[in-house]
């Protein structure tokens, strides 16, 4: 993982732009925020990632640009810092300094003269702040243009705090198939620049973990071992568009805090996973070893009352064998594991239609997706399966310090599916 840059936020009591003065970070220092609206949005990206209570990430893609500058308003003060963009165009610095439970509005401009943004972006409460929450789920995006609804439009209406993208984003092995460093970063490019999601991306910041289109279909650690040169240039790229703060090594699940109510663990379901056939015992698995340490250590250990687990793939009731039913015998122990700890609940996509299950100890699943991809056809009922439906959609989770209101968005806008739960009824017990 590249080093980033770090920059500070200043106050200052009515500033205007000449205020501008403060610019802190890696690049030119002469760069200075563009007027007038001649600026188009050409080839550049840009995403706000990785929000914490005093932080938040820039990440900017600029085709044929060498470094971009960001202006942040917000919190009583502003700043401007400047972004070295590498041989890749890509690049992100890391703002420190920020205000908890705080509104930020933040423009780019690239020393090409392309503007992004503004983006509006929210640090999250602090781990005391008993604040009412919104997070939204959106899973499996594809450019082209067949997919296309209004669904986005009704995400950004639902004001969430946080976006997190369960995989999928983008589809890179279908139509031409991305193969090198040149067409996963043109692919990765094309989705961020289509209209439909630069205007979800300025809406709101984002966590994100990959599923498998963005190296290749079904994948597993046999395949990045394979056909390792495909993975390194697939996984470089993500890295570049998606970059997470103090990354180590192949590490990329993570855990953060979301105010008092609810705590997040955002796993890696392809990275550490041994094949599909193996045989389904004790030996194998998903999430590898170290990536289930972590987990069941930190959910144990956790003191939010309500603790929601992100998963790539749905845990039961699925279609095909690319889901954690395939790898039953590690999921059955982890869910055996969490028998007593309060206010479980899992979200997952993958499968294109959203749905409600309920699985072993009374733990339940909320399946998301897609926001723009074909819709899945669901195999047979089961006795878990709460709730089924096949359009486009995306999840809205919100969290005060007694209830989840989970709730289904179709492409309409309709509010399809809602469902009130309390920690309590989260609690995973013996069955």
């Amino acid at each position: 993982m590249r080093e980033r840059a770090q920059g500070i936020l200043v106050p200052m009591a009515a500033p205007s732009r000449r205020d501008f003065v403060r610019l802190v970070g890696a690049g030119a220092a002469g760069l200075a925020i563009g007027c007038g609206d001649n600026l188009t949005t050409g080839a550049a990206a840009s995403a706000i990632l990785e929000p914490t209570s005093d932080a938040l990430i820039v990440a900017v893609w600029a085709r044929d640009a060498g470094t971009a500058t960001v202006e942040v308003r917000g919190g009583g003060g502003v700043m401007t810092a400047a972004i070295a963009l590498g041989s890749s165009g890509s690049g992100a610095i890391d703002l420190v300094g920020l205000e908890p439970a705080t509104t930020y509005e933040l423009t780019i401009v690239t020393s090409s003269g392309v503007r992004l943004g503004p983006h509006l972006a929210r640090t999250a409460p602090g781990e005391d702040d008993p604040r009412a929450v919104r997070i939204a789920v959106v899973a499996d995006v594809d450019a082209n243009p067949e997919f296309d609804s209004e669904l986005v439009t009704h995400v950004v209406n639902a004001d969430p705090d946080l976006i997190v993208s369960l995989g999928d984003f983008p589809y890179t092995d279908n139509g031409p198939v991305a193969q090198t460093l040149a067409a996963y970063r043109d692919r990765h490019a094309e989705i961020r620049t289509l209209p439909r999601i630069r205007t979800l991306l300025e809406s709101a910041s984002l966590r994100a973990i990959y599923d498998d289109h963005e190296f290749r279909n079904n994948w597993d650690a046999a395949f990045a071992a394979t056909e390792a040169s495909r993975f390194d240039a697939a996984m470089t790229v993500w890295d570049e568009f998606f970059p997470v703060r103090d990354a180590v090594s192949d590490v990329r699940y993570r855990r953060w805090r979301w105010g008092a109510n609810v705590e997040c663990f955002l796993l890696d379901c392809r990275r550490f996973r041994d094949a599909n056939a193996a045989p389904d015992d004790a030996r194998k698995t998903m999430l590898g070893a170290t990536q289930r340490h972590w987990f069941l250590e930190g959910i144990a250990a956790s003191t939010a009352p309500f603790k929601l687990v992100f998963t790539s793939v749905p845990l039961g009731y699925g279609t095909g064998d690319d889901h954690w039913t395939t790898f039953a015998t590690e999921r059955d122990a982890i869910l055996d594991t969490l028998v007593g700890i309060r206010g479980i609940v899992f979200v997952t996509a993958d499968q294109h239609f959203f749905a409600a299950h309920r699985h072993a100890h009374g733990i339940r699943e909320f399946q998301v997706g897609p926001l723009a991809r074909g819709i899945g056809t669901p195999g047979p009922m089961a006795p878990g399966v709460v709730f089924r439906s096949e359009r486009y959609n995306a999840g809205l989770l919100e969290f005060d310090a007694e209830h989840l209101v989970v709730t289904g968005i179709g492409p309409d806008g309709e509010r399809f599916y809602s469902e009130t739960l309390t920690a309590d009824e989260l609690t995973p017990r013996r069955s």
